[in-house]
């Protein structure tokens, strides 16, 4: 799928992904676009914030939605020219677009899920060494599938770093955020460099794009819901993926933070406790 998070087939993995918006545990008060709402301690929204809570699920959905249900409606009426055409060819072109469309609409419709569940977390994460190096293989393998000859992938990790102890789920999940992030925000391609050292008791990840880079006023905006930079233009991308990396980092204990210039490229570092 396109750069947010990949299909997860065990329950674990598929339970921490409907949490991964929440990232602590609500005892008097939650924060929606930095406004308080008030909640008992049950965890339970008052009705003002419920139907808050339910205006901005409705006005979010239906504006993420409006333009692939557009691209589905046009679709299905070519198709119906091309069967009478007898054009099995643009037919079939047709259909993929299609799925194209549907895949995104899914996807879209479980981050926007999983974004507006504000139940408590129930899961913590699981901490224990892992093999660095066959974490980064694994990214790696899921990765490669998604970029084009225009990419370089570079990876450095600090010599005798052998073993991390983290949640490697959690990290893996984060770590495949960036890295298609950067595949997607560098269309002509270029180097994507990911370093990995030990840093003043953390451990520190660095995903390198030389891609468009980000507007310095949009930096700021960045791992908000559904904010995408005004220099994205066409690049698909409903504006989760950072939101999802921001709350799965803070699950983790760590820090994240981003660099950029624009058509010079962005960093990504990701901090964890040594």
């Amino acid at each position: 799928m396109s750069a947010l998070l990949c299909f997860i087939s065990n329950l674990r993995r598929n339970d921490l992904l409907e949490k991964l918006i929440t990232t602590e545990r609500i005892n008097k008060m939650s924060f929606v676009n930095n406004k308080k709402i008030i909640i008992d301690k049950k965890n339970n929204l008052s009705s003002k914030g419920i139907k808050k809570l339910q205006s901005e699920f409705i006005s979010s959905t239906s504006h993420q939605f409006r333009t692939p249900l557009s691209t589905l409606q046009s679709s299905v009426e070519l198709l119906e020219f091309y069967i009478k055409k007898g054009n099995t060819a643009r037919q079939q072109e047709i259909i993929e677009k299609i799925k194209r469309s549907i895949i995104f609409l899914t996807d879209t419709l479980e981050k926007i899920t999983a974004l507006y569940k504000y139940n408590s977390l129930k899961e913590k994460p699981n901490f224990k060494k892992i093999d660095l190096r066959k974490l980064i293989n694994e990214l790696l393998e899921e990765v490669v599938v998604n970029i084009s000859d225009s990419h370089l992938i570079g990876v450095s990790i600090e010599p005798g770093l052998k073993a991390i102890r983290c949640d490697g789920f959690i990290i893996k999940q984060i770590l495949l955020n960036l890295i298609n992030n950067a595949v997607k925000f560098s269309p002509q391609g270029g180097q994507i460099k990911i370093d990995v050292n030990r840093n003043k008791g953390w451990i520190e990840f660095s995903v390198r794009d030389e891609g468009i880079g980000i507007n310095k006023n949009d930096l700021k905006k960045l791992f908000q819901p559904f904010f995408r930079g005004r220099n994205s233009g066409n690049i698909p991308g409903v504006g989760l993926g950072l939101t999802i990396v921001k709350n799965l980092t803070k699950m983790h204990g760590g820090r994240i933070e981003c660099a950029s210039k624009l058509n010079e490229g962005t960093e990504f570092k990701l901090r964890i406790r040594d």
